[in-house]
């Protein structure tokens, strides 16, 4: 995939913040089920050893998962970053949900091009899974998530650019082992073009931004999402 389709892609991202109000949805909680990885009934998770602490209805619990998880964040795949985004927002902490989500969808689109997909199989398969479960979380959770986020353009722009430069460092891949990746040699090359591509969607929340709240506000969405609060993530 070259720059200039990995720009579209993440330009697209954009696409959630302004289609996002549905009469039927529930701002305040995300109605979502990506199998096996998460159904919002419930809910249920299961993305390995986080699983029970990022279901818990106990939200100490659920908090201390979440400081584990920061603690090991370069070796975070990105189903558990996404299931994390989607419980943060639940549970009121949606600042700290949009910069799990970016990092998820960045850590997904480097997933899926660093990905043998000659060698991805079929359903079933784990690379299969993988790469479609990125879709899926992408579209459902970032109807949202985007929602929340583009209310704060500002915000937004400073979350992308910190998941921009920590995205140009390749993470511990040795989560999806099972799974055959590309040859090492060229996952440098292919990350960074991935990072660069990030600059247009920089460009555009910056230089849309009135462009951006003004359909928002057509649409219905500004409304829906403006009212939501957020929880500051306590230290631990």
């Amino acid at each position: 995939m070259n720059k200039l389709s990995l720009a579209l892609v993440l330009i697209n991202f954009g696409s959630y913040a302004l289609n996002a109000a549905q009469p039927e949805i529930n701002p305040s909680h995300i109605d979502a089920y990506v199998t096996p990885y998460y159904h919002s009934k419930g809910p249920a998770v299961s993305v390995g050893r986080f699983s029970s602490g990022l279901a818990s209805a106990k939200e100490d619990d659920f908090l201390t998962t979440i400081a584990q998880m920061k603690k090991g964040w370069d070796r975070l795949t990105f189903p558990e970053l996404y299931v994390g985004a989607i419980r943060l927002y639940d549970l009121g902490y949606r600042k700290e949900a949009v910069y799990w989500f970016y990092s998820a969808q960045y850590r997904g689109r480097q997933f899926g091009i660093l990905l043998d997909q000659t060698k991805m199989g079929s359903i079933g398969s784990p690379g299969f899974e993988l790469l479609h479960a990125q879709n899926a979380f992408y579209q459902l959770v970032g109807t949202y998530i985007n929602g929340y986020a583009f209310g704060d353009m500002d915000g937004l722009v400073k979350i992308v650019e910190r998941v921009q430069k920590e995205g140009r460092g390749i993470p511990d891949l040795d989560a999806y082992r099972a799974v055959a990746l590309g040859k090492k040699s060229e996952w440098p090359s292919a990350n960074a073009d991935l990072a660069d591509g990030m600059n247009q969607l920089i460009s555009m929340l910056k230089e849309k931004k009135d462009d951006i709240k003004r359909q928002r506000i057509e649409r219905g969405v500004e409304e829906k999402f403006s009212k939501l609060t957020s929880k500051e993530l306590p230290s631990r």
